[in-house]
């Protein structure tokens, strides 16, 4: 770990911090209602759409970019053709989708009354001219991730959250379709600040459509397995919403209020992680440097879980004041925030399976094998809908929150197994004692919190969760430095080497 991806992680946090202001906002005024519920569906439906296509494609970028000639003419050339592919998709699934919208809305929450389904058409409607910025943002980001100026291109997440809150404030004094409105307005706010980006790396937006192109080619034949995936572990999602609309009004705010709240997280911690790390594992790969790429798969998985394990415990033992802070009040009543308290508790296991996966599936698309991400996350979603029916038959909608964590497990155990029997030992067995470190580190962490918090909570809820945590944190860092972690023995040890220098550049 280095001190980019530390201050990687600090923007991620400041972006996704009003992120969550827009999440509070939306609970303000919209609560866990009807028209929560058709809100967040009319957003789910362009979202789970580009993220099966364009997300799959800029996945795929990434490692056919770093395989191209140094020529930077030719690398922007291929970019605006890979964008090109983006703005075609986004144009047929613009098409298809206005025409089925009262399909497709049925599809995603089947359990909505008609008052229900016709809000939810009227806003994914407008919502679906989203599809071409995110498409485009999919790209831009992909493209600052290659050109390694990553810090900047995190706080995209600010133009898109502010410019949307703004629009629900709007919506809640004028009209609905505002929501949607607002929703588009912000992702050509993100687009505008990406491109402003891009434009400083001296890209230039040309679209282009070139299917002639062998790089375009190995493009979308790299793609093509990964947006399975993704389709796969999307519909796993839609299902998800599906049996939640069956358990009444409100039920997908709540579930969508907990999923964002992890999203966030993993926003923070893993994305980061994954950001600086893909480029670095495809440039190894494709300089065949097995031995270097095992050694930065290791440090990415270390230095992710000191962040993530710390948080997964610190959610599932605050969960129900973690709810009540961010989303308990206005619209949102107690009612919400049990319900969705619940289902964070069983979704904090989520966030180690699924940073893992996310970790993992890259190596095989660096290797050029995207299929087999794609077979086990075919597998993952089966074992989902399994545990699904299980679960929710005996606990309610809290077993969907389950499900999705223990199949997230299991999918990143598996895509593990498999990726050592690919490339040989992945000698994680240094990786393994840091990680029962930090395990062992942030339970004593959390009792300590917990007990800290209780004491306190009874003269002051709020302020006894917020000492709770700054003193659970100095704990936790305290406990890692004296555990001497490898990963942090060398990010302390740079960091003293930066002082030092500092210092001697003062003197001089």
């Amino acid at each position: 770990m280095n001190f980019t991806i530390i201050l990687l992680i600090i923007l991620t946090l400041i972006s996704r911090i009003v992120g969550m202001a827009r999440e509070m906002t939306i609970a303000y005024f919209y609560g866990a209602t009807a028209v929560g519920d058709a809100y967040f569906v009319s957003l789910a439906i362009p979202t789970v759409i580009m993220t099966c296509l364009t997300f799959s494609l800029a996945t795929s970028y990434v490692p056919v970019y770093q395989k191209l000639p140094a020529n930077k003419a030719d690398k922007h050339l291929f970019t605006n053709k890979a964008i090109g592919i983006t703005l075609l998709i986004g144009l047929l699934t613009l098409i298809v989708a206005q025409i089925f919208a009262p399909q497709l809305v049925r599809l995603f929450a089947v359990g909505f009354d008609e008052n229900t389904m016709r809000i939810t058409t009227m806003l994914t409607r407008i919502t679906l001219f989203a599809v071409f910025l995110m498409g485009i943002n999919h790209l831009l980001q992909g493209l600052m991730q290659v050109k390694e100026k990553v810090l900047l291109a995190s706080l995209s997440g600010l133009p898109f959250n502010f410019v949307a809150t703004i629009f629900i404030i709007i919506s809640a004094y004028t009209n609905l379709p505002m929501l949607a409105i607002g929703t588009v307005v912000a992702l050509g706010a993100q687009s505008l600040y990406l491109l402003t980006l891009a434009h400083r790396q001296q890209f230039r937006l040309k679209p282009q459509l070139d299917f002639k192109d062998s790089n375009v080619q190995n493009l979308i034949v790299l793609s093509l397995p990964i947006i399975l995936a993704n389709t796969v572990d999307q519909l796993g999602l839609v299902v998800d919403k599906n049996i939640a609309s069956t358990f009444g009004t409100g039920a997908i705010s709540a579930l969508t209020y907990a999923t964002r709240t992890t999203t966030a997280i993993s926003a923070v911690f893993v994305t980061s992680i994954l950001v600086m790390t893909f480029p670095k594992i495809a440039r190894l790969v494709a300089t065949n440097n097995l031995m270097q790429m095992k050694e930065a798969l290791s440090q990415a998985i270390v230095g992710m879980n000191l962040f993530v394990i710390p948080v997964i415990a610190t959610v599932a033992m605050f969960s129900y004041p973690l709810t009540s802070l961010l989303f308990g009040r206005g619209a949102f009543d107690d009612s919400a925030v049990l319900t969705t308290s619940n289902l964070l508790f069983f979704l904090a296991f989520f966030l180690f399976g699924s940073g893992m996966f996310a970790l993992v599936a890259r190596v095989f698309y660096a290797l050029g094998d995207s299929k087999t991400p794609m077979i086990v996350a075919t597998v993952k979603v089966i074992i989902n809908l399994f545990l699904n029916v299980v679960l929710t038959a005996l606990m309610g909608i809290s077993g969907l929150a389950l499900a999705t964590s223990i199949s997230s497990l299991t999918g990143m155990a598996i895509l593990i197994v498999l990726l050592r029997r690919k490339i040989g030992s992945l000698r994680l067995k240094n990786t393994l004692i840091s990680l029962n470190k930090i395990t062992g580190a942030s339970l004593v962490m959390v009792v300590f919190a917990y007990f800290f918090y209780h004491f306190i909570a009874e003269f002051h809820e709020l302020l006894a969760l917020f000492v709770a945590a700054i003193a659970g944190s100095g704990l936790y860092l305290l406990l890692i430095l004296i555990l001497r972690i490898k990963e942090v023995e060398q990010l302390v040890a740079l960091a003293i080497s930066k002082v030092r220098t500092f210092v001697k550049k003062k003197k001089l």
